[in-house]
């Protein structure tokens, strides 16, 4: 009786199998996206916080781009621990002028907006291809993070 349904069992599991691991794939991956996610979200934020802290010297002075952008790139590299990060992180800073404080006219408001790309290498066969960003044979998904911060400015020396 075994012996005369084998085949069919076989048959099946070739044709079920694949889509099966298909699903399974999709799911890890999608797992491994959202992960990414959530920490370029996260690198975002914390150079958006780092950079509107150190970005000005004097009391209700200008904001300095370069001293932010030289302190952000050093907490870059700390958090992923890589001497250069721009392999797997790129990061541009904007400095934008929100109002002015009606009571002390010397003192503009600031935002620091931090706009983080973050690369993933996808690992699974074909979700790579399926989940990947242009072009799609490399099997890597260019994920983009958004933070705005106020720049701190000390009223009192």
């Amino acid at each position: 009786m075994l012996k005369k349904n084998g085949g069919q069992t076989v048959i099946e599991l070739i044709l079920i199998l694949p889509v099966f691991m298909l699903i399974i794939f999709v799911v890890l991956e999608l797992g491994n996206i959202a992960y990414h996610t959530l920490i370029a979200h996260h690198i975002s934020y914390e150079l958006a916080r780092v950079g509107s802290m150190v970005g000005v010297k004097k009391h209700s002075g200008a904001a300095d781009g370069t001293r932010m952008n030289s302190k952000m790139r050093a907490a870059l590299s700390k958090m992923l621990g890589m001497a250069d990060p721009g392999k797997k992180v790129r990061f541009t800073p904007r400095i934008v002028r929100t109002s002015t404080d009606p009571q002390l006219r010397i003192h503009t408001n600031e935002d620091l907006v931090v706009n983080v790309v973050y690369r993933v290498d996808l690992a699974f066969p074909l979700t790579s291809y399926i989940f990947a960003s242009e072009p799609k044979k490399l099997g890597i998904l260019w994920l983009k993070a958004y933070s705005k911060m106020p720049i701190e400015k000390p009223l009192i020396d």
